[in-house]
């Protein structure tokens, strides 16, 4: 068994997680807040589909490599890489994006294809 180091701090959440209201979601463990009926939702196709997902939002909101460098803090070279949708971004770059862009990078990051 692992034990905490001395004067290590123990949070016990009285009313509920800080982090919002969870549901259990029958066959998963736990989700967010409820906002209806995700059956059908293939987030493991999102996750395939991500580094196109990511790159498509990219291209279209930022205007150059140099516009994406400044924006995430990230280098040259990831820039370009997520321009060109060899690769996708990590969750902190997603939840930039989300700031940035709310709804919008929402609906290209995570949408279902119509």
């Amino acid at each position: 068994m692992n034990a905490l180091p001395a004067g290590s701090p123990i949070v016990i959440y009285v009313n509920g997680s800080p982090y919002g209201d969870t549901v259990t979601v029958e066959g998963s463990q736990t989700s967010g807040p409820s906002s209806g009926s995700r059956a059908g939702y293939d987030a493991y196709q999102v996750h395939r589909d991500f580094p196109a997902r990511w790159q498509a939002y990219i291209v279209a909101n930022y205007r150059n490599i140099g516009h994406v460098t400044n924006v995430f803090g990230v280098s040259e070279r990831t820039a370009r890489n997520w321009w060109k949708g060899q690769f996708g971004a990590n969750g902190g770059h997603v939840a930039v994006a989300m700031r940035e862009h709310g709804l919008i990078a929402f609906q290209m990051l995570f949408a279902e294809a119509s």
